[in-house]
């Protein structure tokens, strides 16, 4: 059986639906799957949103934190028994060299996995020079996006061999508890939350992080606020931000600060939602966001991962300038056009049918076998496929 081994620096709870599935799409295809992770370091652990892989495919190894920067895992025995090895191209994984260096001696094929150049404010200069340098250096890539399987064929990756994954969430299981709560426990929700029945509420679920730019959803609610009167904003996640954002807010009776939710417990506050609001960098909320029917409202930022081009302005979504009073227009005139909210929350709906975990699972598995085909490894579904042409 042909083996694959991918390399996670911890397990969100949010991938894990997806690596389940994935390893059972590849067992079907005779491709035996490992996903290795460690526990998070001292700056991520904040975040409360770890998860375990079943055994034995899914394998815990401990963590190496070098300046809590750089990671090393010990998965010399993974790696060695593996066909393929799948990984994310940042330097802080400090088996990467090496494994560039067993790829160019085509002594393992190794692919990379992820959003390519990271736009992230506080991005290392050197750390992305070093990987730019480095994207094109494997045997295989699995882009997030279809902008990033442009970007590295601009940089000279073979098309061919690369694989658009089309970076999702388990948009499936958000419907179905989305659908399983009736309309009337939404209602009574709504009004023991905000007081009214006809609020009007502005959605946030995510990490409480700089990078999402609470500071500023914030001030932008409170413009909101002062021309619909009727406009309560509700706050979901966790993070390094969490403690300014309970002080943030302690005053204001109409922001809701709900802490972590999982589970029916958010996909309530998706139903009770309006609109989803991002003041800063967009990610896979996007998906979320299209799932629950919810127009995504955010500003244009250079700093945005690959995921915001998902969003179509005046289809599915809008986009406004990275202004406070810009962004607060946006969102009153969204909430107070009904013509506009139906044709966005039907765009959204729509491309929640696109990108969803099961085609990204389609997707991956398929450049799997493509990348072991490429290489001569055939699966258990390829000498069937054999056996029965002779």
């Amino acid at each position: 059986m042909a083996s694959v081994l991918i390399i996670q620096q911890v397990m969100k709870h949010y991938r894990r639906p997806f690596f389940c599935q994935l390893h059972d799409s590849l067992s079907m295809q005779g491709i035996d799957l490992t996903v290795a992770y460690s526990d998070p370091n001292s700056a991520h652990a904040s975040r409360n949103d770890g998860a375990e892989l079943p055994e034995p495919w899914g394998v815990k190894v401990k963590a190496y934190w070098l300046f809590n920067k750089l990671l090393y895992q010990p998965l010399w025995s993974q790696i060695a028994a593996a066909d393929l090895v799948i990984v994310g191209p940042e330097i802080k994984y400090l088996v990467n060299p090496v494994l560039l260096l067993m790829s160019a001696l085509r002594l393992k094929r190794v692919a990379f996995w992820g959003l390519g150049p990271n736009l992230h404010p506080d991005r290392s200069a050197v750390a992305e020079w070093i990987k730019s340098h480095i994207f094109t250096q494997v045997d295989w890539w699995f882009a997030y996006t279809a902008t990033i399987a442009d970007y590295l064929a601009r940089k000279g990756m073979p098309e061919e061999r690369i694989t658009t994954v089309q970076n999702a969430s388990d948009t499936a299981e958000l419907r179905r508890l989305m659908s399983d709560i009736p309309d009337q426990e939404v209602a009574a929700a709504k009004i023991a939350l905000t007081g009214r029945s006809d609020s009007r509420i502005g959605f946030y679920c995510g990490m409480m992080q700089r990078i999402k730019s609470l500071p500023f959803l914030i001030r932008t609610a409170k413009k909101v606020k002062e021309k619909l009167p009727e406009f309560h904003l509700v706050l979901i996640g966790s993070g390094p931000e969490r403690a300014w954002l309970e002080d943030a807010v302690g005053g204001e009776p109409w922001i809701h600060y709900m802490g972590s939710k999982f589970g029916r417990e958010s996909a309530l506050y998706y139903r009770m939602a309006d609109v989803f609001l991002l003041g800063g960098t967009a990610g896979l909320a996007v998906v979320d966001a299209f799932a629950a029917a919810l127009p995504l409202l955010a500003t244009k930022l250079p700093t945005h991962p690959p995921e915001i081009s998902y969003v179509l302005d005046g289809e599915n979504g809008r986009l406004a300038p990275h202004d406070e009073g810009a962004f607060a227009d946006t969102i009153v005139d969204t909430l107070s056009t009904p013509s506009m909210m139906s044709r966005l929350r039907a765009g959204a709906l729509k491309s929640s049918d696109r990108y969803t975990m099961e085609a990204m699972v389609n997707n991956f598995s398929t450049g799997i076998r493509k990348c072991l085909i490429s290489s001569g490894i055939k699966t258990r579904a390829d000498v069937s496929s054999l056996q029965e042409q002779g």
